[in-house]
C-alpha cells in the first residue's frame, strides 16, 4: 500500500509506506466496517451502513487558505481490478470542507450498462454522504467493458469544475461542473465513501497533489 501527498500550498510532502500506520491514523472505525491489509493494498469489507465514510484524511488546515484561492487538487488512485470487475464496489473520492463534498463516483464493472465509468458527484459530507447530486451519469450506450486499474480525478475547486480520467482502452474522460463551492478557509479533507452497505473497496495507492495556481 502506497500513500503520497504533495501539498504545494505549504511546501510539504508526506509519505507512508505502511498501510497500517497510515490508516491507523486516518481512519476511524465506524458503522462496523472492517478492513484487511497487505503490502499491496487495503480492502474495506461489507458493512451495515449505506454511503458510509471509509477515509477522512486532512489535507490543508483551517485558516491556511483564503476562500478565493485558485486551487487545483489532483487525485491519482489505483484500485483492486478484481474487486471492481466482479463485485459490488461503487466508491466516491473527493474533497470536503467539513460540510460540502465535491468529487466523483466510480461504479463497478457490473454497473457500466447504466453508468459511465466515472461521473461527478456533490453532497453533504459527514459520517455518511447525504443530499447527493450526480452529474450526467447515464450513457446512451455502454462505453467501456473492463474495469480500469487507475483513476485520475482533477478538481479545480475555485471554479468549481472537475474531470475524471480512466485507463480503459485509449482512455475515458468525463467532466463535471459543480454547483457547490467549498470554503477553503475551513480546511480541506480527502474523503472516500462507499455506496451500498454490502460493497467492498480495494485501494492499492492514493496520490494527492494540491497546487495553488490559476494556470494549472
Amino acid at each position: 500500500m502506497f500513500w503520497k501527498c504533495e501539498n504545494n500550498t505549504q511546501d510539504r510532502t508526506w509519505l507512508w509506506d505502511t498501510a497500517l500506520k497510515f490508516f491507523g491514523r486516518a481512519f476511524s472505525l465506524r458503522h462496523q466496517i472492517t478492513w484487511n491489509t497487505s503490502p499491496e493494498q487495503i480492502t474495506f469489507n461489507a458493512g451495515f451502513t449505506r454511503d458510509a465514510a471509509l477515509l477522512k484524511v486532512p489535507l490543508v488546515a483551517a485558516g491556511v487558505l483564503l476562500n478565493a484561492t485558485p486551487l487545483t487538487v489532483k487525485l491519482t488512485v489505483a484500485n483492486d481490478v478484481g474487486i471492481g470487475q466482479t463485485l459490488d464496489s461503487d466508491f466516491r473520492y473527493g474533497v470536503s470542507d467539513g460540510n460540502n463534498f465535491i468529487g466523483f463516483q466510480a461504479p463497478d464493472r457490473g454497473s457500466y450498462h447504466a453508468n459511465y465509468p466515472c461521473f461527478g458527484m456533490e453532497a453533504t459530507a459527514g459520517e455518511t454522504l447525504t443530499n447527493k447530486t450526480s452529474f450526467n451519469r447515464k450513457p446512451l450506450n455502454q462505453v467501456a467493458s473492463g474495469y480500469p486499474d487507475q483513476f485520475v480525478f482533477t478538481l479545480k475547486l475555485d471554479k468549481p469544475w472537475g474531470s475524471c480520467f480512466t485507463t480503459q482502452g485509449g482512455g475515458f474522460l468525463k467532466t463535471a461542473e459543480f454547483t457547490k463551492r467549498l470554503m477553503f478557509s475551513h480546511g480541506l479533507t480527502l474523503e472516500v465513501y462507499k455506496g451500498s452497505p454490502g460493497e467492498r473497496v480495494g485501494i492499492k495507492s492514493i496520490e494527492v497533489i494540491i497546487r495553488k495556481t490559476g494556470d494549472y
